[in-house]
């Protein structure tokens, strides 16, 4: 495959669920040993039409995940949770920095046409060690969240 200088490939970007919870495991073990933070940012697409059903949700994952490719730093991880859930983990971010992201991704979704295709995108973001002990405790808040 050849790169042209400059372009940004998804190839490689966004990994399967697998993967993504083997490096966060990682990290979690990397943040308790070295007492560093870690924040991890849920984005569940969620139908909210007939419409949606058909070809919303995964029309919208890609879009959605193309987005995060363009606005994370290439150093955080993009992985699936789940068919309809993406998640991106930033080691080294504490809580603060975390909203700070989930916040700037918010605006960015405000303006884009996702929301048009018959879903709505629900974030959440959480920190270690504020919401949670270990990587089981981390994924399963992720998964059970529903912010309003």
């Amino acid at each position: 495959m050849e790169h042209v200088k400059g372009e940004r490939h998804l190839y490689g970007r966004v990994l399967d669920q697998e993967l993504f919870l083997f490096l966060l495991d990682l990290e979690v073990k990397r943040a308790r040993r070295y007492q560093n933070f870690l924040s991890l940012m849920s984005l569940k697409i969620e139908s909210i039409s007939k419409e949606g059903e058909g070809g919303g949700v995964p029309t919208c994952y890609q879009t959605l995940r193309d987005l995060l490719v363009e606005e994370v730093r290439e150093c955080d991880i993009i992985g699936s949770l789940e068919k309809d859930r993406l998640a991106v983990l930033f080691p080294y971010a504490d809580a603060k920095a975390g909203n700070h992201v989930k916040s700037r991704v918010e605006d960015i979704l405000k303006y884009s046409n996702l929301g048009g295709e018959g879903v709505e995108i629900i974030v959440d973001q959480i920190s270690f060690p504020n919401n949670g002990a270990d990587t089981m405790e981390l994924i399963s808040r992720v998964l059970k969240s529903n912010p309003s």
